[in-house]
């Protein structure tokens, strides 16, 4: 285990969304998320959470090109309830071919651009939300990340998040992304976000008023490492 998290800035941040690399990068990091199955690890908690609902609120924090989700909406999305979905992000890149997809699928989609602090600190409106967020957390450190995670709670009805697990084996693994041609961008960012992530029960201990949830943190598959915050039902 690396015990202290190091949070750097990653090279794809500072990329215009146009930019040739930041694309060839975004176009890595779906890659990586197929080898490490990352649909897999956010499918089960969702199956769980959205069972029995008859419509559902998600909203995607840091949802980028808007794929990850989409993938699940292909393979799980009928068996679920009907689907109000809201991709955030600061510089979205979600393409009318992706959005297509997902309404093809009878979901409801909408892209928002904005910050993810500004967006929590907006008065709450509509049903409390399940809230998801895929290689998003890991960025924010000390009081922003205690911050953002109590404006989470405050608006969600559920939490799931999938980030890096800091640990070596996922440094090496990090270290060996050329082999499989991801860019000079993919490589130094995963290095970073790995030195980044989480593992333990970090999250947990952020979490506010933890005797209203049901709170589950874990490693989860080869590299990953998952939070899920459900609130209890009275």
């Amino acid at each position: 285990m690396i015990e202290l998290r190091q949070v750097h800035a990653e090279w794809l941040d500072s990329l215009a969304p146009g930019d040739p690399l930041a694309i060839a990068s975004r176009r890595d990091i779906r890659r990586i998320n197929r080898l490490i199955a990352t649909h897999a690890l956010l499918r089960a908690p969702l199956d769980r959470i959205l069972c029995g609902a008859t419509s559902i609120r998600i909203v995607d924090l840091g949802a980028g090109d808007g794929l990850t989700l989409l993938q699940l909406a292909r393979h799980h999305g009928r068996n679920w309830p009907k689907v109000r979905l809201e991709l955030l992000d600061m510089q979205p890149v979600v393409s009318a071919r992706t959005l297509a997809r997902y309404r093809d699928l009878g979901w409801d989609v909408d892209v928002i651009r904005a910050d993810v602090f500004d967006w929590l600190a907006r008065p709450a409106s509509g049903a409390a939300p399940v809230i998801v967020a895929n290689l998003f957390m890991h960025h924010f450190e000390g009081e922003r990340l205690r911050a953002l995670v109590q404006g989470i709670a405050a608006r969600a009805s559920a939490f799931l998040c999938c980030e890096p697990r800091r640990s070596r084996t996922a440094l090496a693994f990090s270290r060996l992304l050329g082999v499989i041609g991801c860019n000079e961008i993919t490589r130094h960012d995963a290095m970073v976000s790995v030195r980044a992530g989480f593992n333990a029960q970090e999250l947990s201990a952020l979490w506010p008023h933890p005797d209203a949830w049901i709170l589950r943190e874990c490693a989860a598959g080869l590299f990953s490492h998952r939070f899920l915050a459900e609130a209890k039902r009275l």
